[in-house]
């Protein structure tokens, strides 16, 4: 395929920065995604090179014009953020190997694409762009404002860090006003059609609504395709108890090729933050425990850290998770995550051992549970009895209420999941991972967080759609457990019905029915009835939409204790029905939130959520489910 280029590039000077590859049609959507690209991906000495194809040498020529035209619009802002803005119509009979071959030409980092629709036929040239491209090239497609691809192996990429949640339309005034001078050129041109607004990607997390993702497992942690290199670490992660915990531990700065060591010259500062954690092990010593971080000990590899079964000398097996990182934030991460769970001391909470700072190597050491987590039990083979699914539920209720109501400082998870409960050989939960965890408010009804972390299939609405952090999206979250632990299902499973991948939206209309006995995993034999009417009851209050209506982890643990009367709370599921929030949200954005819970299964493009009473501030009220409840 000839290629013809009518804009030279000084292909030397651009491979010094880091290069952003944007295809584009030169109209609105096309200014709209260079907007976002401009302001939220590209940084300070970044290169953006914006691309046109056209399908014939007359086409490239006539649009050079216009899309110098397009870029000029731009100029000012590039030039106060000090970003290189290059311009390219290109002619080519495929898009695909036009961007390919640009990409490989400049090195680039990321590839931003838009795409017609969801279906797999429009995704064609993401998907191919990121076959063939190095792991080093992320790829992104956009459709009507939403990521719905992306590549997984982006976690060398620098770009994800800065990206925030505005929609596009509230983006910078600072772009030249010549702007709004701009006609739509060339429309039936180009690309596929790009972005009209944006969701956001921040160093921590990718929030993706509705959106297929290369090699990830439906309810993985957000953050485990961005650091988890092989497919050889997730096949290890389900043979060792602790390490589908430890390996979903976060790391939160990907590599930057540029960076210099920044973690030797912070040694000092680092222990004098952690001077208070009681044990600090000598590298010395885990060496020897993991017989010299042998690969027979390797029991998990991520994008920049790796984990190794290991046991002290009094015999005690632990994980040992080596953090390998030069990035300053790292340093402030670790600390984070240390500082607060050293603070913390409960029964139902995993303990971390101790920590060792080496050099460039972060590490940290936590318990190798016996049992492994409550999703490798709840799939296993041993099938777990209904009084040791009642004692899991109250223990991480406890540990929560722990975490929310009795720590000096509040702390929200903000990560719970089946994955991150570890389990005892007496089926005592543990409450594991804070990796991403942080201080709650005490003055505050919430705050906002500008990145969204947390697993696909757990995450509140008003977190996912509004940023709203608060410790009722653990609450949130809980509840998903309660329907897994009722159930005995995974919180998104590829298997179900279109519509019923996601554990709550398959729930739902057994409740709103009253039909809760085909809720109960068939497999679990006898059970209590009281013990399970509380236990559904409890998880339809901890899944209301509104967070403002959503009980607070105390209340719910009295509703599972049976400290208060059951008709209380199915007459507030009927109280709630009539309840108006703003966290109510319309139509588009209920889809777009439980559209997260389908994230993955493949060729999910006509997903129905119809059947979703948007009225309905509880996700589960109904008048035949309450009446079920009292029986």
């Amino acid at each position: 395929m000839a290629v013809e280029k009518n804009k030279k590039v000084d292909s030397v000077n651009v491979k010094q920065r880091n290069t952003i590859l944007v295809g584009i049609k030169i109209d609105e959507s096309g200014k709209e995604i260079l907007k976002w690209t401009l302001e939220d991906v590209a940084e300070h000495g970044d290169c953006v090179v914006v691309v046109h194809v056209c399908s014939t040498s007359h086409r490239a020529l006539k649009t050079k014009s216009s899309l110098d035209r397009y870029l000029e619009l731009f100029s000012e802002f590039c030039s106060t953020k000090k970003i290189e803005l290059k311009g390219e119509v290109l002619k080519g009979s495929s898009v695909q190997e036009v961007l390919v071959k640009e990409a490989n030409s400049y090195k680039a980092i990321s590839i931003v694409v838009g795409v017609k629709h969801q279906r797999k036929l429009s995704l064609k040239v993401a998907k191919g762009c990121a076959k063939e491209l190095p792991p080093t090239t992320y790829v992104l497609a956009i459709y009507r404002g939403n990521i719905v691809f992306r590549s997984s192996n982006h976690y060398h990429l620098p770009l994800a860090q800065n990206m925030n949640s505005r929609p596009i339309s509230e983006l910078s005034d600072g772009f030249s006003d010549k702007e709004s001078q701009l006609k739509s050129e060339e429309s039936s041109r180009g690309l596929e059609k790009t972005v009209q607004e944006k969701r956001k990607i921040s160093g921590r997390s990718l929030s993706l609504p509705s959106v297929e993702v290369m090699d990830q497992k439906p309810g993985w942690p957000l953050l485990r395709t961005t650091t988890l290199a092989t497919p050889l670490a997730q096949h290890h992660t389900r043979k060792i108890s602790v390490v589908n915990w430890v390996m979903s531990l976060p790391e939160r700065f990907p590599h930057h090729p540029n960076m210099t060591s920044q973690l030797s010259l912070c040694d000092k500062e680092v222990k004098d933050i952690l001077k208070e954690i009681n044990r600090w092990f000598s590298y010395d010593v885990l060496k020897t425990a993991t017989s010299d971080f042998s690969s027979e000990n390797l029991i998990g590899k991520g994008g920049c850290n790796e984990v190794y079964k290991g046991v002290l000398e009094a015999g005690k097996a632990v994980a040992v998770k080596i953090l390998k990182s030069s990035f300053k934030e790292a340093v402030k991460d670790f600390v984070q995550e240390v500082s607060i769970i050293s603070s913390l001391t409960h029964q139902n909470i995993s303990p971390l051992i101790g920590v060792c700072v080496h050099y460039n190597d972060l590490i940290s050491v936590y318990n190798l549970s016996s049992r492994g987590s409550l999703e490798e039990t709840l799939q296993g083979k041993h099938v777990l009895r209904w009084e040791e699914r009642f004692k899991i539920a109250i223990g991480l209720g406890e540990a929560l209420d722990y975490l929310h109501n009795q720590c000096s400082n509040p702390v929200i998870h903000r990560d719970v999941k089946s994955s991150n409960v570890l389990l005892s050989d007496e089926f005592e939960p543990q409450l594991s991972d804070f990796g991403l965890s942080m201080w709650g408010s005490k003055s505050c009804r919430y705050t906002i967080q500008r990145d969204v972390v947390g697993t696909f299939g757990y995450l509140a609405p008003e977190y996912f759609m509004y940023g709203k952090v608060s410790d009722k999206i653990d609450v949130y979250a809980f509840g998903v457990v309660l329907l897994e632990l009722i159930s005995g299902r995974t919180s998104i499973s590829s298997d179900s019905p279109r519509g019923q991948e996601s554990l709550v939206m398959w729930a739902k209309p057994m409740i709103e029915k009253g039909n809760l006995k085909e809720l109960l995993d068939p497999n679990i034999g006898t059970f209590d009835e009281a013990q399970f009417h509380k236990m559904v009851l409890a998880a339809t209050h901890c899944l209301t939409r509104a967070a403002t209506h959503r009980p607070n982890i105390r209340e719910i643990l009295k509703l599972l204790r049976g400290e208060d009367e059951l008709e209380k709370w199915v007459k507030k599921i009927e109280e709630d029905e009539d309840c108006f929030d703003d966290e109510v949200y319309p139509n588009s954005n209920t889809e777009l939130h439980l559209s997260l819970a389908m994230v993955d299964v493949e060729d999910n493009d006509s997903v129905s959520v119809g059947s979703l009473e948007r009225s309905n501030n509880s996700l589960f009220s109904s008048s035949s489910s309450s009446q079920e409840l009292q029986s």
